[in-house]
C-alpha cells in the first residue's frame, strides 16, 4: 500500500509539473465552454435586415409589406431598388425584396406573380435563414388571398456573378486557420534553440542573430505559399472550388497574414524559458482567435457585447480579405481595413517582440 501511495503521488507531481498537460486537462476544455457560450449566447436574438422595394401600391402589395414587417426576426427598411442592391453588396442588409408593378393586373389575368429576393449565398447562414422564411411567408399570403398556393411565386436571385456552394465559403477559413497555426506555432522553434542553449553557441559565432530570425521568417513565408497553394488546389481537383479574385492579391494577403501571426507568436514566447511553457501560452491565443473571428462561426451568433473583441482579432480581417478574394464574399470591413489593421498588429508585435525576447 505505501508503494502504491507513492507512485500515486509521484504521478500527481508529474502531472502537475507538466503546464501542458495541465492546459489540455483543465484549462482546454473551460475555455471551450465560455467560447461556445458567448458565441452561441446570441443565437435567440437574432434578427436579419431585409430591404423591401415595393414597386405596386395595390392592395396585395401592401398585404405583403405589413406581412414581412410583421415577421419577428426581419428588421424592415424601405427603398429604392438600385440603392437597396448596393447595400446588400456592402454587407448592410442580409436580404432584397422586390414587389413587381401590375400585382392586379396578373391576378385578373390569371398570372403569376413573381417576387424576387436578392441574396448573397456567400453568407450561407442568412441565406439558409431567410430564403424559407420567405417562401413561408409567400404560400401563407397566396393561401389566405387565393385559397390555393398558386398566385405568388418566390425566384430566387443571386448577387454573385458565379455559383456558390458551402465549401466555397469555408476554403478561405481553412486557410485563415493555417495561415494562423503556421505563424504562432513558428515561435517554438526559437524557444526550442533557447531551451536547448542552441542560440546561446549561435552567440559565439560570426553569425547575427538578425540572420538566423531572417531565415526563420522565410522559411515560414515560402511554406505559407506552398500550402496555401496545395489547399486551393486540393478544393479545386476534389470540390471544384473556384478562386475568383486576383491570385497576386491572395498570394500577398497570405504573405502579410503569415508575417503578422509570425511577429505574435514571437511576442507571445517572447519570456518563455521552455517549450512546454510557451505551449499554453501559444494555445490560449490561438483557440479564443478560432472561435470568434468569424471563420467559422457565423458573425450574427454573437452577442453585441462580444462584437469588440471580434473586431480586435487579427485573424478576423484575415479571414474576411480572403472571403473577399477568393469568392467576392460580402465584407465584414473594406479590404484596405483589413490590410490596415494587419499591418499594424504585425508593427506593433514585432516592436514588441524585438523589445521583450530572451535569446538566453
Amino acid at each position: 500500500m505505501r508503494a502504491f501511495y507513492k507512485l500515486l503521488v509521484s504521478d500527481f507531481k508529474q502531472f502537475f509539473r507538466d503546464k501542458t498537460a495541465l492546459f489540455f486537462t483543465f484549462a482546454f476544455p473551460i475555455f471551450f465552454i465560455f467560447i461556445f457560450g458567448w458565441v452561441f449566447s446570441g443565437a435567440d436574438d437574432i434578427s436579419y435586415d431585409i430591404g423591401l422595394v415595393n414597386q405596386d401600391n395595390s392592395a396585395p402589395s401592401q398585404g405583403i409589406s405589413l406581412t414581412l414587417q410583421e415577421i419577428p426576426i426581419f428588421v424592415v427598411t424601405t427603398g429604392e431598388l438600385e440603392s437597396k442592391l448596393d447595400e446588400l453588396r456592402g454587407g448592410e442588409i442580409d436580404a432584397v425584396v422586390a414587389i413587381p408593378s401590375g400585382i392586379e393586373e396578373s391576378i385578373g389575368k390569371g398570372e403569376p406573380v413573381d417576387i424576387t429576393v436578392y441574396y448573397d449565398p456567400s453568407q450561407t447562414t442568412s441565406a439558409q435563414v431567410i430564403l424559407p422564411v420567405l417562401q413561408q411567408v409567400i404560400d401563407a399570403v397566396n393561401i389566405q388571398m387565393t385559397g390555393q398556393p398558386v398566385t405568388f411565386s418566390l425566384v430566387q436571385e443571386s448577387i454573385q456573378s458565379h455559383e456558390l456552394g458551402y465549401i466555397d465559403t469555408v476554403v478561405p477559413g481553412i486557410l485563415a486557420m493555417s495561415v494562423l497555426f503556421l505563424g504562432l506555432f513558428g515561435s517554438l522553434t526559437l524557444v526550442e534553440r533557447r531551451e536547448k542553449k542552441i542560440l546561446k553557441r549561435f552567440g559565439a559565432t560570426p553569425l547575427r542573430r538578425s540572420t538566423m530570425v531572417f531565415s526563420q521568417v522565410t522559411y515560414r513565408l515560402i511554406l505559407a505559399l506552398v500550402q496555401t497553394l496545395l489547399i486551393i488546389a486540393i478544393a479545386y481537383l476534389v470540390f471544384g472550388v473556384q478562386m475568383v479574385g486576383n491570385w497576386f492579391v491572395l498570394l500577398g494577403l497570405v504573405l502579410l497574414g503569415t508575417l503578422t501571426f509570425v511577429g505574435i507568436g514571437y511576442f507571445a514566447v517572447a519570456r518563455a524559458r521552455t517549450t512546454e511553457g510557451a505551449m499554453p501560452i501559444i494555445q490560449i491565443i490561438q483557440f479564443p482567435m478560432l472561435f470568434l473571428s468569424g471563420i467559422f462561426f457565423p458573425v450574427e451568433f454573437m452577442p453585441d457585447f462580444m462584437r469588440p473583441v471580434l473586431a480586435a482579432i487579427p485573424l478576423t480581417y484575415l479571414g474576411d480579405a480572403f472571403r473577399q478574394v477568393m469568392v467576392e464574399a460580402t465584407p465584414l470591413y473594406p479590404l484596405s481595413l483589413d490590410v490596415v489593421v494587419l499591418g499594424a498588429w504585425l508593427v506593433v508585435s514585432m516592436i514588441l517582440a524585438i523589445k521583450l525576447f530572451r535569446w538566453e
